[in-house]
């Protein structure tokens, strides 16, 4: 009687490559993604901030440019936007501690410049879209200045001894504090109607 002998092939072990911890449209935000935005500070963490709470708020960041780059990048402006990226790269340099600094990060962390180049991209249109886009259609008016001057100078040092200044005084720095609010709103709702055009998965963190 012929026996047959079958061998049992070893268990295969697997090892995690790269983790995906977010998808916004067909793009995968992945773990290195968030270490290279930890190591250029895309946002700064607060005092006293746990590292979970802090990453998690980071990833949210992440996740939130790359909702704003993909809807430049499907409207079609990309290549219609006047991009900046060496002062983009050279402000993440910088947060990130200066190049030496970033090198010897990279060499840890398995990152490559081609992964900076990448964030550099998103930074760079998203602000040239802010400020080519956006920022020009931000009006005003006296009313609102005056509305400013009443709300955020005469009625809050009523209460106090302190001399309230002439509006003239402070007129330019109402103006763009009522500027940078209204930017702010705009910026909002461009991203709720990004949004609205990604299916976006959110994994960890």
């Amino acid at each position: 009687m012929a026996v047959s002998h079958f061998g049992v092939a070893a268990e295969t072990e697997w090892e995690t490559v790269e983790e995906v911890l977010a998808v916004v449209g067909t793009t995968p935000i992945l773990l290195s993604d968030l270490e290279l935005a930890a190591l250029v500070r895309l946002v700064d963490a607060e005092s006293e901030e746990a590292e979970n709470t802090y990453r998690s708020r980071l990833l949210d960041a992440r996740i939130r440019l790359e909702i704003e780059f993909r809807d430049i990048e499907d409207g079609g402006l990309l290549f219609r936007l006047e991009l900046d990226p060496q002062r983009a790269r050279q402000m993440l340099i910088e947060r990130g501690g200066g190049t030496a600094r970033l090198d010897s990060e990279f060499d840890t962390k398995g990152l490559v410049t081609a992964d900076l180049d990448e964030l550099v991209l998103r930074v760079a249109a998203v602000d040239a879209f802010v400020q080519q886009r956006l920022r020009p259609r931000i009006s005003v008016n006296m009313d609102e200045i005056e509305a400013a001057y009443q709300q955020l100078l005469v009625d809050e040092i009523a209460t106090s001894d302190e001399a309230v200044p002439p509006l003239a005084a402070v007129r330019d720095r109402l103006f763009q504090l009522l500027v940078e609010r209204k930017l702010n709103d705009e910026i909002e709702r461009w991203l709720e109607r990004a949004m609205e055009r990604q299916e976006i998965l959110r994994f960890s963190r």
